[in-house]
């Protein structure tokens, strides 16, 4: 095969996986570091820096490749977004909340639910919240 004929080659990582006791563990390990978080719960890279250190010696035998600080800030990120999600349905009239089974939804109430999605929420399905 020629140099202008190469194979096209992916630089594609495998992809992260974080199970229920690696979210606990590293939301767990966040807490301890709330003092530098401040108000919007926002930390610097090096409580990511730490926490990386901390979900990888705790877990080493994990799926997937080990957390990088960058996995970590948007993991936290991710959490984040879907805290405020459940926070804000939690106030709104008409709709149930359980931290078990997630949003009570029936058909008196689906409609009234696409309808605030569609308005609020947009990119934010009820099955990324359950």
């Amino acid at each position: 095969m020629s140099s202008q004929q190469r194979e096209p080659t992916t630089s594609r990582r495998p992809a992260t996986h974080w199970d229920i006791k690696q979210e606990k563990a590293f939301t767990a390990f966040l807490v301890t570091c709330k003092s530098e978080a401040g108000d919007t719960m926002s930390f610097r890279n090096t409580v990511f820096s730490d926490a990386t250190i901390h979900i990888n010696t705790k877990f080493p035998n994990q799926k997937g490749p080990p957390k990088s600080q960058s996995l970590c800030r948007s993991k936290w990120a991710a959490l984040k977004k879907s805290y405020n999600t459940v926070k804000n349905i939690k106030t709104l009239s008409g709709f149930s909340w359980s931290d078990e089974s997630g949003i009570s939804l029936t058909p008196e109430t689906s409609g009234a639910w696409e309808a605030h999605l569609k308005v609020r929420l947009p990119k934010i399905s009820p099955h990324e919240i359950v």
